[in-house]
């Protein structure tokens, strides 16, 4: 995703798309707490499975979860910015 490209007449275009984002991190501490978890859950899986196991782990649910939430915080503050 991008955002859109502000600057001043004479400066360098600044997207302010990871500075909204950061600054949305503490409306989903939530599924940000749930995506860490599960993250170390299926870390530990790995370091304890064998070579022949077939491992189908992973975090994809709290992934999109996480940032679902960042682009509901996200969007009205980028677009508001649009010209």
């Amino acid at each position: 995703c991008r955002g859109p490209l502000l600057a001043m007449a004479d400066e360098d275009p600044v997207d302010p798309l990871p500075e909204i984002q950061k600054e949305c991190e503490h409306h989903c501490t939530k599924a940000l707490n749930e995506l860490n978890a599960c993250t170390e859950r299926v870390n530990k899986i790995l370091a304890e499975a064998k070579p022949e196991d077939e491992v189908t782990a992973n975090c994809q649910i709290q992934y999109n979860d996480f940032w679902h939430c960042i682009d509901h915080c996200t969007a009205p503050k980028l677009f508001s910015q649009l010209k």
